[in-house]
């Protein structure tokens, strides 16, 4: 473009820049400003366009429902809220309109000839057409079991397999009760991680690790994995550690879980710094109204990133705005310390926030619930306990 061009293109754009928003939603009505939108199409490993083939962003399969409804593989294309693939038409194309345009990472199979593909779209590719080519899948498969938690005396309830691509963003997962996982992949790096969920929503450790497979690859064998306990699954059903590692309190003063026997204790690990964890507390909040009088205890514990209450206080101001509809936390919180995320965090093997473990009315961790419904589902039965 010579200098006199790219004056102009710079005159028109600074013009378009400041008009009236009223002008732009005028040019918007007329068709001016067209809809975003994204083609792809589908090709065979021979270069045809290829009709058929299903499309997401994404594969989900529940080997055994899992109380999901019954089919078994689902796709999704966020923007449209659907949990179901697009499938190309006579041309091969499939033409994503809106936030479904804005996507960058496709998945397509064509499960009757084995065919899989994956693209990863670079941005600005919108208002383009985009080739997906796929190629005969790869059959990656194993086996997940658990000798500590056979060990513990409690088998494995699920297995789940994440996998990643190259990029590090989650591709698909494969939930099974029989310890397996398998995915028709096409050649390329990603990477696979493993967890295994026992009673009470305890938890095997996570082992992840890099998959290659290579052009006209056509299986790939993970063999049999062994996932270990995790801290918090070894003390299931054993005495709760004690809060010890609290360097100072929120709202209360120090605690002991020894005279908090007869009532059913929840500690909630979180972090100021997590926007889940922020989430997390109107549930919180709202369980603690429903359950304060008839025994259940709340209990934050926050980890080692701040060190005094008035600091943790200072970060908690714009939370009370945005996330808590400015009330204040009505349940104790209390500062843990030492190495890593501080020395509690240590005892209970936590890692991921926020972190809900429950301590029976006995004194002894009860499990580890999600404050969205398995929390408020178990702590009428544990009440019952006392």
């Amino acid at each position: 473009m010579n200098r006199r061009r790219a004056a102009i293109a710079a005159l028109f754009m600074a013009a378009w820049t400041v008009a009236p928003a009223a002008v732009q939603a005028a040019a918007a009505e007329q068709g001016v400003l067209a809809e975003k939108k994204l083609v792809l199409r589908a090709v065979a490993p021979d270069g045809i366009s290829l009709s058929g083939a299903k499309v997401g962003t994404g594969l989900n399969v529940f080997e055994d429902s899992q109380g999901h409804p019954p089919q078994t593989i689902v796709m999704w294309l966020r923007g449209q809220q659907r949990s179901w693939p697009f499938v190309s038409d006579a041309q091969g194309q499939i033409t994503l309109t809106g936030e479904d345009a804005d996507h960058r990472n496709f998945y397509a199979l064509y499960e009757s000839r084995g065919w899989a593909g994956y693209k990863q779209v670079l941005e600005g590719s919108t208002g383009s057409r985009v080739d997906i080519r796929l190629e005969p899948a790869c059959r990656v498969h194993g086996q997940l079991t658990s000798r500590g938690f056979d060990r513990l005396g409690y088998p494995l309830s699920k297995t789940v397999a994440f996998l990643y691509d190259s990029r590090e963003r989650l591709l698909m997962y494969f939930v099974s009760e029989r310890g397996r996982y398998e995915f028709l992949l096409p050649s390329g790096r990603y990477e696979l991680e493993c967890v295994g969920e026992g009673p009470a929503g305890i938890e095997t450790q996570r082992v992840r690790w890099e998959l290659r497979i290579e052009t006209d690859q056509r299986e790939l064998d993970g063999g049999v994995i062994d996932l270990a306990p995790t801290k918090l699954a070894e003390l299931y059903g054993q005495a709760a550690p004690p809060l010890k590692e609290i360097v100072e309190w929120r709202g209360q003063p120090p605690l002991e879980l020894l005279s908090l026997r007869g009532n059913v204790v929840v500690l909630v690990f979180w972090g100021s710094w997590s926007r889940p964890c922020l989430q997390t507390m109107p549930q919180l909040m709202e369980l603690h109204d429903m359950y304060a009088e008839q025994g259940v205890v709340i209990i934050g514990v926050h980890d080692n990133s701040v060190a005094t209450v008035a600091e943790l206080d200072a970060k908690l101001v714009e939370a009370h705005q945005l996330y808590w509809g400015r009330r204040d936390l009505p349940f104790p919180v209390g500062l843990d310390r030492g190495p890593n995320w501080g020395g509690l965090h240590d005892a209970y093997g936590v890692d991921q926030w926020p972190t809900t473990v429950v301590i029976d009315p006995n004194g002894n961790v009860a499990g580890k619930f999600s404050p969205w419904g398995a929390l408020q589902a178990e702590l009428p039965r544990l009440l019952g306990q006392q």
